[in-house]
């Protein structure tokens, strides 16, 4: 048998191409871009979430296996900031940044919010992180293309809540 040849395209079949992949490479840029953002804000979400759990790891932790007990009646002062600091560590590690491009920074009561449940015994203990700005790298200012309600600024949370290590009695020495 005989092998047909395939024709070269003619010139005109050749500019159709071009003009076929002038239309299609912009949207296909932007489906691009959408995936890798969406896998970007996924991984702040991961940090987040990984950051709210560290810190009511430590805060339950606290007092279990000889650790210096922290009380659970004690939610504003040293329990609180010792447990923030653990959470903004994590956060300072993976460089996670708010909306303006800064280093993200917890402000109690604000974004960041701890409190005990002591109607248990052992006491559960919660740790939130609410509403943290987070921008969007790739995709334009998609507010522009929709008369200004939509922006590029996604708004996370994470909340984790742990039992604590210990009971109301002295915690065991080591």
């Amino acid at each position: 048998m005989i092998a047909k040849k395939t024709p070269w395209k003619s010139r005109r079949e050749r500019g159709s191409v071009v003009i076929e992949m002038a239309l299609v490479l912009p949207l296909l840029l932007l489906i691009v871009a959408g995936i890798v953002d969406l896998g970007i804000l996924f991984w702040e979400k991961e940090v987040l979430t990984n950051a709210s759990r560290e810190g009511a790891r430590a805060g339950a932790r606290a007092g279990a296996s000889g650790l210096p007990r922290i009380k659970p009646e004690d939610t504003t002062t040293t329990t609180g900031n010792a447990v923030m600091a653990v959470v903004q560590n994590y956060l300072t590690k993976y460089e996670l940044k708010n909306a303006a491009g800064t280093p993200l920074t917890l402000v109690k009561n604000t974004n960041f919010f701890y409190q005990w449940d002591l109607t248990k015994n052992p006491a559960d203990l919660w740790v939130e992180l609410r509403n943290i700005p987070v921008k969007m790298l790739l995709l334009p200012d998609i507010g522009k293309l929709f008369s200004g309600t939509v922006t590029n600024i996604v708004y996370l949370d994470a909340k984790t809540t742990m039992t604590a290590e210990w009971n109301n009695a002295t915690p065991p020495v080591p």
